[in-house]
């Protein structure tokens, strides 16, 4: 008996319906063998933590979830705490909790000793032999990722580290972070990164030196046939079948998402009561009414969060031109409108500088003053304003190479291509007014 949250839909844990593909699944198992950190990426939604915690159990390695608010010592805290070091911070540098801070935080680490001096052999630290009270105290920076190195290494660590959401980092800290890998890949601990981003080779772009030190393994693209053998497999769980027609549908909504899929999938069952494993014959589930629900209130709940989403990136970082008695250019804004106008099919394969250009231009309250160099700077700090602003996991990155804007929120072309934007644009509120 399977309750339809253990089958369908998003779940922080593994649903039944997972199935393994050859050339994803393959890449990374054959990834985790090499020595090498592993980065994991694709737009949200597409199956990152469930690949990753498929062949990497969660329980018996280290998991560190990141926020926006997390500095790079909180996440070797974290680690340590996790094993059983017991830590003690003897001093901070003012600065120290800044994304820039060198100096980091001076610290002292118990080690706890088993047997012949030596400290546990399973890469962590268990309380029941404590009451032999023999450990050690070593002095270590916190915020340098040798000495962290040196500390796991003391207790003979053999765990991979998960890095959750690195995206909810700010670029700053994801840099700093990319170097500090190099220290840990030469010292064979392995970090398992993932991130919301298309664009491979992203931690090589931030630390060169992380050539051959890295397996990038993206999720997408998910085809038709993958799918529909996640449908058939969920259908078995529960004891139904899925009509073609409904199936179609789904297919045609889910704009290459596994995550919409899986929502969609499982509000049509909920709404036709299948909340468990039908009991008896197969169930055959083939009233359009409950897709069409699940469809409508996938398009409310997708419309709701992005249209605010798209409003705060609208209001943007103001920006200036060269002349500073004139107003501002409000580009984001005018970004926002260019994707409104683009719609689904404008930016489904990549929405172009040129095209950016040419459509901010084409509305904008000052076109002579809109320059290559603040389309530049629009673009290249798309991702910042988007950190700034909160929201995560991003809508749109730019790739930088390519010179194309993709959407990189899985659900936003659900959006893009259910909503009404021309009265989205509309009701767009304006900062010239």
């Amino acid at each position: 008996m399977s309750e339809l949250n253990e089958v369908f839909g998003v779940n922080p844990n593994q649903v039944l319906s997972y199935i393994e593909r050859d050339k994803i699944d393959t890449k990374f198992t054959d990834a985790l063998n090499t020595g090498n950190h592993i980065v994991v990426y694709g737009a949200s939604k597409q199956g990152k933590t469930a690949l990753v915690s498929r062949h990497l159990p969660y329980e018996e390695n280290i998991v560190v979830r990141l926020t926006p608010n997390t500095n790079i010592s909180d996440i070797y805290s974290s680690i340590l705490r996790q094993i059983g070091v017991e830590i003690e911070v003897t001093k901070q540098n003012e600065e120290a909790s800044t994304a820039s801070a060198t100096v980091g935080i001076k610290a002292k680490a118990t080690i706890w000793l088993f047997g012949e001096g030596e400290a546990s052999a399973s890469g962590s630290i268990g309380t029941a032999k404590k009451e032999l009270n023999t450990y050690k105290t070593i002095p270590f920076n916190l915020a340098v990722a040798q000495d962290i190195s040196e500390l796991l290494h003391e207790i003979n660590f053999n765990k991979k580290v998960i890095l959750e959401n690195f995206h909810y980092l700010d670029e700053e800290k994801q840099r700093e972070l990319s170097f500090d890998l190099r220290t840990f890949q030469e010292t064979g601990i392995i970090f398992v990164i993932l991130g919301v981003w298309r664009k491979k080779d992203k931690l090589r772009a931030y630390c060169p030196d992380l050539t051959d030190r890295v397996n990038d393994v993206p999720v997408e693209p998910w085809i038709e046939d993958d799918f529909r053998r996640v449908i058939d497999k969920g259908s078995r769980e529960l004891n139904i079948s899925i009509s073609e027609s409904i199936v179609a549908k789904f297919l045609e909504n889910s704009f290459g998402s596994i995550g919409v899929l899986q929502e969609l999938v499982k509000a049509c069952c909920k709404f036709a009561d299948i909340n468990q494993t039908h009991i008896g014959n197969v169930y055959h589930l083939v009233d359009s009414t409950f897709s069409d629900r699940a469809l409508e209130e996938k398009c409310d709940e997708y419309r709701e969060s992005h249209q605010q989403a798209l409003e705060l990136l609208a209001s943007g970082n103001v920006s200036h031109s060269k002349g500073k008695q004139k107003a501002p250019l409000h580009l984001p804004y005018y970004l926002v409108k260019v994707i409104a106008q683009k719609g689904y099919d404008g930016i489904v394969g990549g929405l172009s500088r040129s095209e950016i250009t040419d459509g901010i231009k084409a509305m904008h309250h000052r076109p002579e003053d809109v320059r290559p160099g603040d389309i530049s700077n629009l673009l290249h700090n798309i991702s910042n304003l988007q950190f700034k602003k909160r929201l995560n996991p991003p809508l749109i990155d730019y790739d930088q190479g390519k010179r194309l804007l993709f959407a990189i929120d899985s659900t936003f072309f659900y959006f893009l291509k259910n909503s009404n934007l021309v009265e989205f644009e509309e009701e767009l509120p304006s900062p010239l007014e």
